[in-house]
């Protein structure tokens, strides 16, 4: 590399492709994100900080009942919304700006996943 040449000048970036995430794909990250994901951090938070925590009074009484409960409804919610989004991907794939919508809902499902996290982990330390 020369002084006058900039780095984007220098390095070859024709090789480099960079690939949407695909439907499928983005379905199986929101399912593990929304039911594997918030479920075992909601578990792991409520184990080390109490149910009383726990934003969704529906979830905070099925924690204070039967906490594997909570896993059978997320796991059963997460499901069917992923089968839903599977069978009527042609319909969603028609809308503009259906991978940012996915993105975003992914995005969030990890902003509460660490957030459940980071309950947990204060409850742990303190």
């Amino acid at each position: 590399m020369s002084e006058t040449e900039t780095i984007g000048e220098a390095i070859d970036c024709s090789e480099v492709r960079l690939e949407m995430p695909g439907y499928v794909e983005l379905v199986v990250s929101l399912v593990i994100i929304w039911g594997f994901g918030d479920a075992a951090s909601t578990l792991v938070a409520a184990a080390f900080a109490g149910p009383s925590l726990e934003a969704n009074p529906w979830i905070r009484l099925l924690l204070t009942q039967e906490p594997l409960l909570v896993v059978a409804l997320k796991a059963a919610v997460v499901l069917y919304a992923g089968v839903v989004l599977l069978e009527c991907r042609s319909v969603v794939e028609r809308v503009p700006g259906w991978r940012a919508w996915f993105l975003g809902v992914i995005g969030l499902g990890t902003l509460v996943v660490l957030g459940n996290v980071y309950v947990g982990l204060v409850a742990i330390a303190a």
